[in-house]
C-alpha cells in the first residue's frame, strides 16, 4: 500500500481546521440553544445542522486551496 502524500496532507489539514472550528461552534451553538430554551433533541438537530453547513463550506474551501496549489506546482 502506498500513501498519497497530498491526499494526507489535505485529509489532516481539513480534519484540523474542523478541529478548531468545532470547539467555538459548539460552545456558541449550546449556548444560544440554552438561552432559547430549546428542547434536547431540538438542540440536537440545531447542532447537526449548523455542523454539516459549516463542514461543507470549510471542505470546500480547504479543497479549493489545494486544488489551486496542484496547478501551480
Amino acid at each position: 500500500m502506498t500513501i498519497d502524500k497530498m491526499v494526507l496532507k489535505e485529509t489532516l489539514s481539513d480534519v484540523s481546521v474542523g478541529i478548531i472550528i468545532a470547539f467555538p461552534l459548539s460552545f456558541c451553538v449550546l449556548h444560544l440553544c440554552n438561552y432559547l430554551d430549546f428542547s434536547l433533541f431540538v438542540t440536537s438537530i440545531t447542532q447537526t445542522t449548523v455542523f454539516t453547513f459549516v463542514a461543507i463550506v470549510r471542505k470546500y474551501c480547504v479543497r479549493i486551496v489545494f486544488k489551486k496549489g496542484e496547478t501551480n506546482g
